[in-house]
């Protein structure tokens, strides 16, 4: 458009074609080659590229979830009225990624930034054909919550998802002081729990 070629039959062609091929007209094999190089991957499945600091936090703003999973063995309305001794409890926090399956080796490149966590589902990364007969989202998933916390805190996020991490946080919080054994310990983390993410009200 500088040298004024879309004003030519050929250059609008030129142009169009170009256009074809951005975006979702990417192909599968581009995407993938393209991070394959540019995080300098090895035929082992390691990525040699260091992922920087500020970039991971930018990342895990855009594209990060702070999760709980919370399950008892009784509804949640109905524990006050059994003893503490009878109530099993599983809550497990963790930090989460989605990806697209042919930007998986981003997920491992944050894999290997965190030392640790693991990615679903589980294929060799390095073949390209398995990459892309995987299902279509890939996840990496983070339980080590010490560390989450520890990065987070050093690298605060500056959007509302900051607010999901210190209620995520709380959880973590609640679960290590053992208060998740109580009735009013569980009805606390349910509340903190089901005000996170997507049922977050903005207006307030």
């Amino acid at each position: 458009m500088e040298t004024k070629d879309h004003l030519t039959k050929e250059g609008l062609e030129k142009i169009r074609e170009i256009s074809s091929k951005m975006n979702t007209g990417r192909t599968f094999r581009e995407k993938y080659n393209f991070l394959s190089h540019s995080l300098n991957l090895d035929s082992n499945g390691t990525i040699q590229y260091k992922l920087p600091e500020y970039w991971v936090q930018t990342f895990i703003d855009g594209e990060g979830m702070f999760y709980n999973y919370l399950k008892t063995e009784l509804p949640l309305t109905s524990l006050n009225h059994y003893p503490e001794e009878k109530i099993k409890v599983i809550l497990n926090s963790s930090m989460e990624i989605a990806q697209a399956n042919h930007d998986v080796l981003i997920l491992i490149a944050i894999k290997q930034f965190f030392n640790g966590g693991y990615i679903k589902p589980k294929y060799n990364v390095s073949s390209i054909t398995e990459c892309q007969e995987s299902r279509s989202v890939n996840r990496f998933i983070l339980r080590d919550t010490k560390r989450i916390i520890e990065f987070v805190n050093k690298y605060p996020m500056l959007t509302r998802k900051h607010l999901d991490y210190l209620d995520w946080k709380t959880i973590v919080e609640l679960k290590n002081n053992g208060e998740y054994k109580s009735p009013e310990g569980l009805a606390k983390i349910q509340e903190i729990k089901g005000r996170m993410n997507t049922n977050r009200d903005l207006s307030k």
